[in-house]
């Protein structure tokens, strides 16, 4: 997912961060797409309505392991910070602002920086869709052990957009721990380093 060589500044190097811009604004978009699809088919077939904490039906995908049961979430990302809507919105907001100023900002041609900031912006503008039009977010993923009806352990459900916000952190982390971008800054740092000894002997 990274690229070996420097950030360049020729005309290729241009048009190839423009067409990875353009790549990762359709995944965006069908990510988001994918998103609020799911939710909305979800929300009909389990009989999601607001005010009601969990739908009236739940499916069995993989018995012992993965279910669809719906649920409204007051929080953030797997149930976090629950029952702060108004606080939530605004952060949200903000933060999804900025990282949609990053996202068309960056020049990088980091693939794993580019497709993490689709990613993480595709599921922030699914959720913030909901908690707009509901004050809560449609979840519809249920990974259990045990019996469905009383399982011995579960994770919060969760959506398309929690797994796009996930994978994009990752991806992002990643291209800052050790992949393109943390190329570029040690690059960088070499390159001042140079400077500062070829200064200092002059």
């Amino acid at each position: 997912m990274t690229d070996a060589s420097p950030t360049g500044t020729t005309p290729d190097a241009q048009s190839g961060v423009k067409r990875l811009k353009i790549i990762c604004i359709v995944l965006l978009l069908v990510m988001l797409g994918l998103d609020l699809w799911t939710k909305a088919d979800m929300q009909e077939r389990l009989g999601l309505v607001p005010g009601r904490p969990v739908g009236a039906r739940q499916i069995d995908v993989i018995p012992g392991f993965l279910a669809w049961q719906g649920t409204w979430n007051p929080g953030v990302t797997f149930g976090l910070a629950p029952n702060k809507t108004n606080l939530i919105l605004g952060l949200t907001g903000v933060a999804t602002l900025g990282l949609m100023i990053w996202f068309l900002g960056t020049r990088s041609r980091s693939r794993a920086l580019n497709v993490g900031l689709a990613l993480i912006l595709s599921g922030a503008l699914g959720n913030l869709y909901d908690r707009w039009n509901w004050g809560q977010v449609r979840d519809f993923v249920l990974v259990y052990i045990g019996k469905l009806e009383a399982p011995d352990w579960t994770w919060p459900n969760f959506n398309v957009a929690d797994s796009g916000i996930v994978c994009g952190v990752i991806l992002v982390l990643w291209d800052a721990l050790f992949g393109y971008s943390a190329k570029e800054a040690k690059a960088a740092a070499l390159r001042a380093k140079m400077e500062k000894e070829g200064g200092g002997q002059a």
